[in-house]
């Protein structure tokens, strides 16, 4: 634990704001007053802070990013939507929004210099250490957005931030001597292992009667109708010299990551495609005409998930994030794209043949589950086969007949544990294949020379929790504060 907090503390200081104001109540979209003659890309307004849409997707590709990140990157928008992440992130753009407006009505605000030392120590901005104005660009680039948008953004991010700190208290030495005690603490423990069996028999009734009693847990995933087509850039017309006219005048364009401009040689490629793309988008926009007024006709695809092959994912999730389902012509590598949402296919539930193996997978996974539990009991006075000594939460490296991941589920379990006996189901509780019995015969609250060693971290954490409780308290003060002047004009 102390490990992973060490290896995380920089991008938990960076995003600090957003753990600690992510306090969610029930029924708090439904204060304040409704108002539908504002502009159209408003959300909500607290006092003088608007929240925009875009306030509200920037808050969800934070969240989509990070969850992502825990994930490894398999996380869709399906799942995504499941797990409430656009609700979650509507919230969390108001409770910004009150913190922001709460810091404005005193006084605080950001200078220019406090604004531009926070992007010049951005690493990502930064060559040899020192700022790169060529690697801003390049990053405003890639995320299309203006520099204008960035540091309005990143300016909201600083007040909050040091509004927080404002309002910061120190840890308690109470606090903070329970905090080192927790993560400092050993237990000396034996453990027994009991493996599941390898094969577990299920009857074709079983598995039906499993599917009977589960069945809205197998359902299909959301799937898509669309319309697509697209206008190719090819031109067989197009010459080298005029290919070389088009960087001629438009080479400043075409740049190095540190912002020296392009050779005709390596820009070639990119000019060729600009220069298409210019000749053609004339017809792309007449193409789109004939399409709206049904002269021509749509290629279609059904029954597609967001990630497909006719329409590349980014577009894919931007058409159907669009408010008329359409996608006026947008440049692509196979040329442009102009799209149509026909329609969504909502989950339904599988037939049982098709949901049978699913069905089957589960019941053997449950059936083993129970039997891991049943032996587990059986054996809960019996736990002698291995002495482990004193171990610690970050002591993986000691369960030596464990697996990395398989002793951190362990130990975590362990610690939490309120009683000396007990059990932890592996690799995990849905699907086990094994339970390892655990018996604490004596424990250590405080490590000094743990502490000494982790001291800084630990007290950091110590500081940080304080802090989180602080900042729930301000959201509920300035939802009673505000509640009279929050105006909600959409609803997510």
């Amino acid at each position: 634990m102390i490990t992973w907090m060490q290896t995380h503390r920089k991008w938990l200081v960076i995003t600090i704001w957003i753990a600690t104001i992510a306090f969610i109540g029930a029924g708090f979209v439904g204060w304040g007053s409704y108002n539908y003659g504002t502009k159209a890309d408003t959300v909500a307004k607290i006092k003088n802070t608007i929240v925009s849409v875009k306030d509200v997707q920037n808050q969800y590709q934070k969240l989509f990013n990070e969850e992502n990140r825990q994930l490894g990157g398999t996380l869709d928008e399906a799942t995504a939507k499941k797990m409430g992440l656009e609700n979650k992130a509507y919230i969390l753009a108001i409770q910004k929004a009150m913190l922001i407006q709460f810091a404005k009505d005193n006084g605080l605000y950001v200078t220019k210099k406090e604004l531009a030392d926070t992007i010049f120590a951005i690493p990502a901005f930064q060559k040899n250490g020192v700022f790169s104005e060529a690697y801003y660009k390049a990053f405003l680039r890639q995320r299309n957005m203006t520099a204008h948008e960035f540091e309005t953004n990143l300016k909201k991010d600083i007040l909050v931030q040091k509004l927080l700190n404002a309002l910061s208290l120190e840890a308690t030495p109470t606090t903070k001597t329970t905090y080192a005690s927790y993560f400092t603490m050993e237990d000396k423990v034996c453990t027994k292992t009991i493996k599941a069996p390898k094969t577990i028999s299920v009857s074709d009734n079983e598995i039906k009667a499993f599917w009977e009693k589960h069945k809205n847990k197998y359902k299909s995933s959301t799937s898509y109708n669309i319309g697509y087509y697209y206008v190719t850039l090819n031109d067989s017309n197009t010459t080298i010299a005029q290919i070389k006219a088009y960087y001629e005048s438009h080479k400043q364009k075409y740049k190095d990551k540190d912002g020296k401009i392009l050779s005709f040689k390596k820009a070639e490629n990119q000019a060729k495609i600009d220069l298409l793309a210019n000749k053609t988008k004339l017809k792309a926009v007449k193409t789109m005409k004939k399409l709206k007024s049904e002269k021509i006709e749509f290629k279609k695809a059904n029954n597609i998930d967001i990630k497909n092959d006719y329409i590349p994912t980014p577009l894919m999730v931007k058409l159907l994030q669009s408010k008329t389902k359409f996608l006026k012509p947008i440049l692509t590598n196979k040329g442009w794209l102009i799209a149509k949402l026909f329609n969504i296919n909502k989950p339904a539930v599988l037939p049982y043949e098709k949901a049978k193996n699913m069905a089957k997978k589960d019941l053997i996974a449950y059936k083993k589950k129970e039997l891991l539990i049943q032996l587990a009991k059986a054996n809960s006075s019996n736990i002698d086969e291995k002495q482990l000594g004193f171990i610690g939460r970050d002591d993986v490296t000691k369960l030596k007949n464990m697996s990395i991941s398989d002793a951190a589920l362990f130990l975590s379990k362990l610690f939490d544990s309120n009683t000396t006996k007990g059990y932890v189901l592996l690799p995990n509780d849905v699907s086990p294949s094994k339970v390892v019995l655990f018996n604490i015969t004596e424990q250590k609250l405080l490590d000094k020379k743990k502490l000494e060693k982790n001291k800084k971290i630990i007290y950091f954490y110590a500081n940080r929790a304080k802090q989180i409780e602080l900042n729930k308290q301000l959201i509920q003060e300035l939802e009673n504060l505000y509640q009279s002047e929050i105006k909600i004009y959409m609803k997510m």
